[in-house]
């Protein structure tokens, strides 16, 4: 099999893999397979040379497309984490003032100073 065909079978079996489940699902198993999904492409993409056949023109702009869409899912879910994290971020400023409110508070009651000496 061609490496545009292998290329074409991964980026395939991943597009199916991030539109048929759920969109919370865990980060940490997302983070895997999306690291398995690029280590395989680099190795076939390392492989494709000129010249193509049609089928595999063909093939390559089924698999830009499906890059953009797979692009798209993944800016999404980035934008997501990153809201996550800020509201943790905030939560935790939030209970560690409910805490100790008064961590942050210097002040500079009960000073003398004697100007006569």
């Amino acid at each position: 099999m061609s490496a545009v065909k292998e290329l074409h079978t991964i980026t395939t079996d991943f597009y199916n893999y991030l539109y048929q489940q759920e969109l919370d699902r865990d980060q940490e198993s997302l983070l895997e397979s999306l690291t398995d999904f690029l280590n395989k492409r680099e190795t076939f993409m390392n492989q494709i040379k000129p010249p193509y056949t049609d089928e595999e023109k063909k093939l390559g702009k089924e698999i830009v497309r499906m890059d953009r869409e797979i692009e798209d899912s993944f800016q999404e879910q980035f934008t997501q984490l990153k809201g996550s994290m800020k509201q943790i971020q905030s939560q935790k400023r939030n209970n560690q003032k409910y805490i100790n409110p008064y961590q942050n508070v210097s002040t500079v009651d009960g000073m003398f100073f004697d100007k006569r000496n």
